[in-house]
């Protein structure tokens, strides 16, 4: 396979700059090309404040404010930011993600309906 000359268009010699309809009409993308072409996914960031800034060792799965949203799949929120909720991705959170200032411990006395007293 012979290497692909380098375009003379400014911003396109990684590929990103191009459309991708400019670069079909001289060649087949090459399987790099088409992955840098793809969307990225949408990153979780719907956190009530920057992770990491909470108590060590603790994470948003260990926190009270974790709202686990149950629709065709499980969607973990943070309820501070309840306001902010939108339908997409965006507004997720990594129950994996560092505890962040306003992490608060779950309350452990919870009764047999699940209701706290």
């Amino acid at each position: 396979m012979t290497p692909h000359p380098p375009s003379d268009r400014p911003g396109d010699q990684d590929g990103r700059g191009a459309d991708l309809l400019s670069m079909m009409k001289d060649r087949a993308l090459t399987p790099t090309e088409r992955r840098r072409m793809q969307r990225r996914g949408t990153q979780a960031k719907g956190y009530a404040a920057q992770p990491g800034t909470g108590p060590a060792g603790e994470t948003c799965g260990s926190c009270d404010h974790l709202v686990r949203k149950v629709m065709a799949k499980v969607y973990r929120k943070c309820g501070l930011m309840r306001a902010h909720w939108t339908g997409g991705t965006g507004t997720d959170v990594l129950a994996t993600s560092p505890a962040c200032r306003n992490w608060q411990a779950i309350p452990q006395n919870i009764d047999s309906l699940g209701d706290r007293s």
